[in-house]
Order: structure tokens, then C-alpha cells, then sequence
């Protein structure tokens, strides 16, 4: 190689940025187009009854999603419970969010799934599904996307269903 092909070389490695969020030195987040969620989110979701007419709810969340495709949330649900929540009576808890992420390079979308456990009254009342496809901004500090989340009765059939569209601003 001579100098100025060394040079050049030199020059287009240095050009190359990282995506938002991942960073090799502080998080071990490899610099790939994949990794630019990783990081903590704020997230607001808007959702109703699939396929009504019925007023939106908001729902808010802080989201992490892992270099490797690990995601974990904490909804900003009373830890004491909310009364008769979907139509269920008693006092229903939830615990945190457990699931996974992937990365489409074909589409520049990620998809995500979460699934956490449902109480009511102290005991196990089956469990929730939420399915998003999520976009990121060009700067990496905002996303939205489609989201639909399912409520799960131990035995698995179906206590309610809920779509709408989730967003989220990053907070790390």
C-alpha cells in the first residue's frame, strides 16, 4: 500500500460513526446499525380495544434493550394494584417486562417482544404479550412504531386485546 492509499484508508475508517447509543469503549455494544437502540427509553404508548372505536389510554414505561437483543420494562403501574383492570374485578398487579429484540437491516425496523405476569387479589392471573415494530429517528433519540399487547388468562385464552402505537425518547 502506498501513503496515500494508507491515508485515505486511514481517513474513511475515522469517518465512520457509530450508531446512537452504542458505544464499545463505555458499554460493549458492537458499533453495528443494529445496536443503535440499545440503551434506556422513555415510552409512552396510546392503545385501545383492537378494532374499536373506544377512547385511547395512555400507557408510560422506561424500556432497556441490551446489546444481544435482551429488552427489559418497568411499566409505571401502582405497585399496590389498580381495581378491576380490563374488565377483571379485584385488584390487579403486574410484574416487570421480560423479552426480546431483533433488527431487520432490510427494513431498518426492529421488532420487539415483552411478556410479564398478571395478579389479581395476590394471585396469578395469567399473563401479557406486547408486540411492537419500532423505527428510530435518523438521531437515534426518538421511536415509534405500531404496538399490540394481548392479556393472557392462565389457561391462555384471551382476556383482552389492544392496539395502537407506542413512542419513546431516549433517556441514555
Amino acid at each position: 500500500m502506498n501513503l496515500t492509499t494508507t491515508f485515505a484508508l486511514a481517513l474513511a475508517v475515522a469517518a465512520v460513526t457509530l450508531p446512537a447509543g452504542a458505544d464499545p469503549a463505555r458499554d460493549g455494544a458492537l458499533a453495528v446499525p443494529a445496536n443503535r437502540i440499545v440503551g434506556a427509553w422513555d415510552g409512552t404508548g396510546l392503545v385501545q380495544p383492537c378494532g374499536s372505536g373506544l377512547p385511547f389510554r395512555t400507557v408510560r414505561n422506561t424500556i432497556v434493550f441490551q446489546a444481544g437483543g435482551i429488552v427489559v420494562e418497568n411499566a409505571r403501574f401502582p405497585p399496590n394494584g389498580v381495581p378491576n383492570v380490563q374488565g377483571v374485578p379485584g385488584i390487579t398487579q403486574r410484574s416487570i417486562g421480560l423479552g426480546t429484540w431483533s433488527y431487520n437491516p432490510a427494513t431498518g425496523q426492529y421488532a420487539m417482544q415483552l411478556r410479564f405476569d398478571y395478579f389479581v387479589d395476590g394471585a396469578y392471573h395469567g399473563y401479557g404479550v406486547v408486540e411492537r415494530t419500532i423505527l428510530l429517528s435518523n438521531d437515534g433519540t426518538q421511536n415509534a412504531g405500531p404496538v399490540r399487547a394481548v392479556r393472557y388468562r392462565p389457561d391462555g385464552s384471551i382476556v383482552a386485546e389492544e392496539c395502537g402505537t407506542g413512542s419513546g425518547v431516549r433517556i441514555q
